[in-house]
């Protein structure tokens, strides 16, 4: 079965080059404010790329630190700026729930990573458009659309069907309102029977709805023909390769690696990582906002 790991970043050009192309016939420079919070030095290092990568493309990049104490007035201030057209923000700021609370301060034709609660409940009720019109793309989460993505450019998803991945089992160790539940719901939405799991449980979402669940790590590993890894904690037990289904698609997301080394043995795909694929996706979304709200601003 020895598969190789791939490389997000190859899978990622695509994506890039699409931005790049669309940005060389715009007719202003979109421009966006990242506000980390943070000294950490990995999380200071991830800013530096993205700023790189963001402008290498023709997207202007103002990357301000700034006090946690006043990321909310920046907020504020990136909203209120007419010549501002996207805001990314580097969580975790407080690691807790006044992280969602920053989150819902980006105005929403502004929000990069689709987190406030305006994308969040077009995501749910699976709502693809801005308004009534259907002229306007609606934004989907980053990681969770870099994940889609992936799948999709490696041939997992069937993009000529309705419901692209109808008949198979997910299993998403990961139920964070960022990534890991919205993940389980579009998953679900395109045909899946998703298991979700955190420290609480298990639950099922089959067309974005979730139930209650009895069933253990074991079984719904055994089952699934995808497994998707986020859980950024040394103490979670890895995905061995004797506990997936004989050829599953496995993809970690989380910044630590959550498959045991062995996992290539059995699973047909391993993807270790998507950062690259979710700044794609990032991009595009800044593209998006930009062409939904932004391009006929005056000069």
């Amino acid at each position: 079965m020895s598969q190789p790991s791939l490389d997000p970043s190859r899978l990622a050009d695509k994506y890039v080059e699409e931005v790049r192309l669309a940005l060389a016939t715009a007719n202003q420079t979109p421009r966006v404010v990242g506000l980390i919070a943070s000294d950490d030095q990995p999380s200071l290092a991830y800013a530096g790329v993205t700023k790189r990568k963001f402008t290498d493309i023709g997207i202007e990049y103002d990357l301000r630190q700034v006090e946690r104490l006043k990321l909310e007035s920046e907020i504020h201030r990136a909203n209120e700026d007419p010549d501002v057209d996207g805001i990314f923000i580097y969580f975790p700021v407080f690691g807790n729930q006044q992280d969602d609370y920053l989150r819902n301060q980006v105005d929403y034709k502004k929000d990069i990573e689709a987190g406030s609660h305006f994308w969040v409940r077009k995501l749910y009720a699976n709502d693809r458009w801005v308004d009534d019109d259907l002229n306007k793309k609606a934004l989907l989460p980053c990681t969770p659309l870099a994940i889609l993505k992936l799948l999709t450019e490696l041939g997992v998803y069937n993009t000529d069907a309705a419901r692209p991945i109808e008949g198979k089992t997910v299993t998403i160790f990961n139920r964070s309102e960022v990534i890991g539940r919205p993940l389980a719901v579009m998953m679900s939405n395109d045909g899946g029977l998703v298991y979700s799991f955190d420290v609480h449980g298990a639950l099922a979402f089959r067309k974005a709805e979730p139930s209650e669940i009895n069933i253990t790590r074991e079984e719904a590993l055994a089952e699934s023909d995808i497994v998707i890894t986020g859980v950024p904690d040394t103490r979670f037990q890895k995905v061995s390769a004797s506990e997936i289904k004989t050829g599953a698609v496995c993809v970690n997301f989380a910044s630590i690696p959550n498959f045991e080394d062995d996992i290539n043995t059995q699973a047909s795909i391993y993807l270790p990582r998507v950062g690259p694929m979710t700044v794609a996706m990032c991009m595009r979304n800044t593209l998006r906002l930009y062409e939904n709200f932004h391009h006929d601003k005056p000069s």
